[in-house]
């Protein structure tokens, strides 16, 4: 038995959580791994032409190998870390809900974007494509996502949960193939959304406050340089000109949300080693 009053024991308890939460965070290396593989991207924009087609959709341009390569790599070598991460520590951030949103990622990325892209004329002039389209319909499977995925958490059976978790990733794929349509023609930077979806979901999955910032201004810079142009900033402090080829503009549109998660790296790894009470 304890001497301790019952306040007293409840604050311990809380900070024994607070503890227990805090030593199972392994988010740092993610964020730095995919700050440097988004950076990299401008290195793989002028590649040349894709390399197959079906059905007069053509795949496998350098940049679409190179988003589907950080997409499926990156999301691997974080459910890889994690599960070494809680290994050694004893404590594990449970990451099924992460490797789903990989997985509609990677079919976005794989499937939307060469389809958006072969068509991009003919897209871009559809009604489909459209925001008085995309954006009701993509606010709506987002919201039911996000009502299937809060009742999972009281549904008593496995193939009921199954079920919730299957409906889910229909929705966020909707979510994806409507950004597709609305961004893909203009600009080949969707992929920055599912590495931003994966973050968020991440910080949810942690409880931590500090990956929810930093994933959150990262989806933010990640949907204004697929909404917005960044080299018309760059051209007007003098950096570049206008337009200096698909590398170039490449280049300042990755940079943005690339320093972010460097940043956030950065940060959450001074944050996590700050002694604790």
């Amino acid at each position: 038995m304890t001497d301790l009053p019952p306040a007293a024991l409840l604050d311990e308890m809380t900070r024994l959580r607070a503890r227990t939460r805090a030593d199972r965070h392994a988010y740092v290396p993610p964020l730095l791994l995919f700050g440097v593989l988004v950076l990299l991207a401008p290195l793989w924009a002028e590649g040349g032409p894709p390399r197959f087609g079906l059905a007069g959709v053509w795949f496998g341009t350098p940049l679409q190998l190179y988003w589907l390569a950080v997409v499926v790599g990156g999301f691997l070598a974080t459910a890889a870390w994690y599960l070494y991460r809680g290994h050694r520590s004893g404590v594990r951030t449970p990451i099924r809900g992460y490797l789903a949103i990989g997985l509609v990622g990677v079919l976005g990325v794989s499937l939307g974007l060469p389809v958006v892209e072969s068509f991009a004329y003919r897209v871009a002039r559809s009604p489909y494509a459209q925001p008085s389209f995309t954006v009701p319909v993509a606010t709506v499977a987002l919201l039911a996502g996000a009502g299937i995925l809060a009742l999972r958490t009281r549904l008593d059976g496995r193939g009921a949960r199954g079920a919730a978790t299957a409906a889910t990733m229909v929705c966020g794929f909707v979510v994806l193939a409507m950004l597709d349509l609305a961004l893909a023609p203009a600009r080949p930077y969707a992929p920055l959304l599912t590495i931003a979806l994966g973050l968020l979901g991440l910080a949810w999955l942690e409880r931590s406050r500090v990956l929810g910032v930093v994933s959150g201004l990262f989806a933010a810079s990640a949907l204004l340089v697929n909404l917005y142009n960044v080299q018309h900033v760059f051209f007007h402090l003098g950096l570049f000109a206008r337009y200096e080829g698909e590398a170039t503009m490449a280049f300042t549109n990755t940079l943005p949300p690339g320093l972010v998660l460097l940043a956030g790296g950065a940060f959450a790894a001074w944050h996590e080693r700050r002694p604790r009470a």
